[in-house]
């Protein structure tokens, strides 16, 4: 088995797929090409997911609240559904086992903006949810940024100090993806109170892991998280491009940990 070719060729899938109705519209009708991006995502994901969960679109809904439209909705099976019509759903927190949010490509500028909204949405499913543990990932076809270690410090900004606002996976074109590790991984997830972004450099395999931390994410089989067929085998740490701390609130009164690059 060769996952590093296999997860480069999900990227080329994502890059073939990607523009293929802007070839057609142009720029006549931008919100139809960042839909199919959003299709994309939901297909390729659908390929793979456990029965036990569906991958969709659509609103988290409480008594009192209602999020903003969420472009991939992963949602459980055995929950009941509010309403349902194709890929469009509305579900409660308590159905929610996770959110995406496509961009077709951020700047850094666009990509806080994005992020304040994401977790946004995170904080309300956490709180309402008896599942706090929902997966939270941005997924951006494109970055238009030469340095993007400053997304780090962007998602600190955006969490607010707050656990239940934290981003967890961010995929930055083919090959940057940031993962959020609240236990050390180099130390077998023994150390607590790590509370990272790590920010890896992935060689065109940044949409394969992104998918797949999201498809065990949501599996209720634990043990397939320890198995050896889900990643490369030589792992993203030997990639680490840079970190930072989550600054939680009752932290705030302390200098804020600066964003590090790998070794320093």
């Amino acid at each position: 088995m060769d996952l590093k070719r296999y997860f480069q060729s999900l990227t080329g899938e994502c890059e073939t797929l990607k523009n293929r109705v802007r070839h057609l519209v142009l720029d006549a009708h931008w919100p139809t090409d960042g839909e199919w991006k959003e299709s994309v995502l939901r297909s390729m994901l659908k390929r793979s997911a456990p029965e036990s969960v569906t991958i969709g679109r659509g609103f988290v809904v409480d008594h009192d609240r209602c999020s903003t439209q969420i472009d991939v909705l992963i949602y459980d099976n055995c929950m009941p559904i509010l309403y349902r019509d194709g890929d469009l759903v509305f579900v409660t927190p308590s159905a929610c086992r996770g959110i995406v949010e496509v961009k077709s490509n951020t700047t850094l500028p666009q990509f806080r903006t994005t992020a304040a909204r994401l977790a946004d949405n995170a904080a309300f499913i956490r709180s309402r949810s008896f599942d706090f543990h929902i997966f939270v990932g941005l997924f951006a076809y494109d970055v238009r940024a030469n340095n993007v270690r400053p997304f780090l410090q962007a998602l600190n900004t955006a969490a607010d100090g707050q656990d239940a606002r934290v981003i967890d996976h961010v995929t930055l074109g083919a090959s940057k993806l940031i993962k959020y590790w609240p236990l050390d991984p180099n130390e077998g997830g023994r150390r607590l109170g790590y509370d990272h972004w790590h920010l890896y450099n992935l060689d065109r395999m940044a949409p394969g892991y992104f998918i797949h931390n999201l498809l065990l994410s949501v599996s209720k089989k634990l043990n397939a998280q320890r198995e050896n067929a889900w990643f490369p085998t030589d792992g993203k740490e030997a990639r680490l491009d840079g970190r930072c701390k989550f600054v939680r609130a009752a932290q705030q009164t302390a200098p804020r940990d600066r964003v590090k690059k790998r070794g320093a």
